[in-house]
């Protein structure tokens, strides 16, 4: 046994944890030989005992799954016979714009993948486990790769969803997963999982809450569609289309054009950088800069409307657990409802912490990997640390509202400007000083008030439809505490 240093720092000591499971429990688990197999279902059955639960899953609901065996996914603009499609960890992500579409002529049983409002849906590989509530903006959906849970009793619901987006459910599902490469779930291990039995009042506070946070994420929802229509009303853009003449293909992009020499040189936006990338000249990028010029509202930059645009350097990470860390956000994880993975910087390790902490009224735009993802930091990374594949604007109150600049930057025309910076041999880039060259028009301040102080109650609501879901696992979990304590 190593003896411990005392100058190296508690947190970042590993530690090893020992089980014994009775031989008798191999039959159990199907003969599985590995250690988190037992160690989930231990952790389940140290909760949820036999006396503490009446049904399992699948006698409280339908749970189901289709499997479609090399499914052809063709991407096609929006017509009566295509579907919107999403992977299972798209689902987590807070919508907006309009996802792509798949042809259901190219693949008629793709139609087996549609998943309706009220659905709880269970990712069965890769991050295995996850539960994700179907609200109206995610129904009539195509999900492969997933369970369906569709409750018996239609007032059972959102306790099952609380039930199956908790930890422990996440837990046991992963650790009864298989697979060398990607992690798999089984189906009946699934519907084989024990359902707590809840007193009636435990149960109604449940739903209430449950019920309260998804009909305000709804309602943030609509809120942020709102002000991208009021961005495009308010500077006269609303009749503008972003398109081109060229011809596009199935993404709506379009497949060629022709640019004069002159304007490789100099650009039309004054700005060519040299490139010869056929993106940088995109023509729908063309139109929507063109468009802005075109409107009668003031315009300005995003360098000129900020006080920074930050590049963060790249540094070592010391990861730790949650006690003793800042959490440290990736770019996926700005654009989830509740972000997953999420690492810890050591807090003693990590050099010059303070200077990666994000601050509330901030704006973020990844920079690399998927570009042009944004999020406003208000009431939900406020201290959180973040990659250098995240660029930080920090917004010059005094020239521009920044919930408004948020809206913009989110909306397409901030979007398509974006992305055409983009640039890199493997994995797609932009820098703090392209993304200072955008453009944004700038209506009466009234009017980016107004659109600001709806971003800003569209965040409030989601950071309140967090809180109460977290109140609902709180209650769920002292509930079974207080079952095993009265067992024992």
């Amino acid at each position: 046994m190593v003896e411990e240093n005392r100058n190296f720092p508690k947190e970042l000591y590993s530690e090893i944890h020992k089980s014994l499971v009775p031989a008798s429990m191999l039959a159990e688990t199907q003969f599985r030989l590995d250690a988190p197999a037992f160690l989930s279902r231990n952790s389940v059955t140290t909760l949820i005992t036999r006396a503490s639960t009446t049904k399992t899953l699948g006698e409280m609901a339908d749970v189901f799954t289709v499997y479609i065996q090399s499914p052809v996914l063709v991407y096609v603009r929006p017509f009566s016979n295509s579907r919107p499609y999403l992977t299972t960890s798209e689902l987590a992500e807070f919508q907006t714009g309009r996802p792509a579409h798949v042809s259901l002529l190219a693949d008629p049983r793709l139609i087996g993948w549609e998943i309706k409002e009220g659905n709880i849906v269970v990712s069965r590989s890769g991050r295995v486990g996850e539960a994700y509530w179907v609200d109206r903006r995610l129904d009539g959906v195509l999900v492969g790769d997933s369970f369906r849970v569709v409750s018996k009793n239609p007032e059972e619901c959102f306790v099952i969803y609380a039930v199956l987006a908790s930890a422990f459910a996440r837990n046991y599902l992963s650790g009864n997963a298989y697979g060398s490469v990607v992690d798999h779930a089984s189906l009946d291990q699934l519907r084989a999982f024990p359902m707590p039995s809840l007193p009636p009042d435990i149960h109604s506070k449940i739903t209430q809450k449950v019920r309260r946070a998804l009909s305000l994420r709804d309602q943030a929802y609509d809120l942020l569609d709102e002000t991208q229509k009021q961005v495009l009303k308010s500077n006269a853009l609303a009749r503008r289309q972003i398109t081109s003449s060229a011809p596009v293909d199935s993404y709506e992009q379009p497949m060629n054009t022709y640019i004069p020499c002159n304007e490789v040189a100099s650009g039309s936006d004054g700005d060519s950088e040299f490139r010869l990338e056929a993106h940088f000249h995109n023509p729908i990028a063309r139109a929507a800069i063109e468009n802005i010029r075109n409107c009668p509202s003031k315009r300005s930059t995003v360098g000129q409307l900020s006080h920074q645009v930050i590049l963060a350097g790249r540094f070592k990470r010391n990861y730790v657990k949650a006690e003793y860390g800042t959490p440290f956000l990736s770019g996926k994880n700005i654009v989830q409802i509740r972000p997953t993975d999420v690492k810890y910087l050591s807090n003693s390790e990590t050099e010059d912490l303070k200077d990666c902490l994000l601050t509330k009224g901030w704006v973020l735009v990844t920079r690399s990997g998927t570009i042009g993802r944004t999020c406003f930091v208000w009431y939900n990374f406020e201290d959180y640390a973040a990659s250098e594949h995240i660029l930080r604007v920090i917004p010059n109150e005094e020239l521009v509202d920044p919930g408004y600049f948020y809206a913009f930057l989110s909306s397409p025309y901030g979007y398509e400007q974006i992305i055409r910076f983009r640039h890199g041999s493997v994995i797609d880039e932009i820098t703090d000083e392209q993304l200072k060259k955008v453009i944004v028009p700038l209506p009466g301040r009234d009017r980016q008030k107004e659109i600001g102080d709806n971003v800003r109650l569209a965040y409030e609501k989601r950071a309140e439809a967090i809180r109460l879901e977290d109140e609902a696992q709180s209650i769920l979990m002292r509930e079974i505490q207080q079952q095993r304590s009265v067992e024992s």
